[in-house]
């Protein structure tokens, strides 16, 4: 049995450009029973992955929404010209 996810995320280019080339270490370095591709149409990013089983699909699942939403709070802090490590201070 094979489970598949598939992934579209409409991005701006300068932002799909970055996504892809971060993402694509990640898609090669999947489990032996997986495999996955990453790819662009148009102005969205498509990840698509594929496992033999529903453990390896669920780890995948929040491996991939977790580092996404990482690359994407990193992008909107660097366009908003701060640091995506330092602190913001209490107020």
């Amino acid at each position: 049995m094979k489970l598949k996810l598939v992934y579209r995320l409409k991005l701006s280019n300068s932002v799909l450009s970055a996504m892809f080339r971060a993402l694509l270490p990640e898609m090669k370095s999947l489990p032996e029973t997986c495999r996955g591709e990453v790819g662009t149409v148009q102005d969205s990013l498509i990840l698509d992955v594929e496992c033999s089983s529903l453990s390896k699909v669920r780890a995948l699942n929040n491996n991939l929404i977790g580092l996404v939403l990482l690359l994407l709070r990193i992008v909107g802090e660097l366009e908003n010209g701060r640091s995506p490590t330092r602190e913001e201070p209490a107020t």
